[in-house]
């Protein structure tokens, strides 16, 4: 509903891309929807010192969105729906023996609404900077710790996530800065932005249960429910959009 009635709002935003013919202004003038991906790169934050002097490994995870842009002058307001895999790994060494890795990879889906403010440089080129409330909610994952010592039995094991061993939702805020070009061809306009952010989680993920040692850990080496655990991440982005053609739209809703 909002996609449809997005072009039929009052036009006092404004042309927030004044580059093509007068003639044509209808075709970049106010709201854009479109998509994004990218990956995001998650670490695992602890508040008990001896988990976080532990050797942190990178991680490389997909996030993906929709998203609808809404213009106030040089403001947007950019509500999107993101899919993103958060989590961390690290790897440390067990009784002085062998080495071992553990992996955690939960995958959220978050409602997301940053606040962009666009650096009116040039008229198809805006550099621009954003921040936002974060609220999103598991829908799955895994929990791994894998012995890299391949003499020893049972060389890997994991769990499906579940609300025993992970909270269930993600409380953030996230905030960065961006590049937006605007590319006018004959019948539509293309938006291309490139955006890095980072995001930060502001409640624990452990779980109730874990807290309360009812949740079997799967890794006793390097676990602790003393402390909290939180999510942190940085994402890059690549975001494709299109301008709504006010008139058409209006006329077929």
């Amino acid at each position: 509903m909002i996609g449809l009635l997005a072009p039929c709002f009052s036009k006092a935003q404004g042309k927030f891309y004044p580059s093509r013919p007068h003639y044509k202004t209808d075709s970049y003038d106010g709201f854009v929807y479109g998509i994004k991906g990218g990956v995001n790169i998650p670490r695992l934050y602890y508040t008990n010192p001896s988990l976080s002097r532990l050797g942190h490994d990178t991680l490389v995870t997909p996030s993906a969105s929709f998203f609808l842009e809404i213009p106030f002058g040089n403001w947007t307001v950019a509500p999107e729906l993101n899919y993103q895999r958060r989590g961390g790994s690290t790897s440390y060494v067990f009784s002085d023996t062998y080495k071992e890795s553990y992996k955690l990879q939960a995958d959220y889906v978050s409602l997301r609404s940053p606040l962009c403010f666009y650096i009116p440089l040039f008229a198809r080129f805006k550099p621009y900077l954003f921040v936002g409330p974060d609220f999103g909610w598991v829908v799955g994952g895994s929990i791994s710790l894998e012995n890299l010592d391949e003499k020893q039995p049972e060389n890997k094991k994991s769990v499906s996530i579940n609300g025993s061993n992970m909270k269930r939702y993600y409380l953030g805020a996230l905030g960065g800065l961006g590049f937006c070009f605007m590319i006018p061809l004959d019948n539509i306009s293309i938006v291309i932005k490139t955006d890095a952010a980072l995001n930060w989680g502001f409640n624990d993920t452990y779980s109730k249960l874990e807290h309360t040692s009812e949740a079997n850990p799967l890794n006793v080496q390097a676990y602790s429910i003393k402390d909290s655990r939180y999510s942190r991440g940085l994402e890059i982005h690549l975001s494709l959009g299109f301008f709504f053609n006010k008139q058409d739209a209006c006329g077929k809703f």
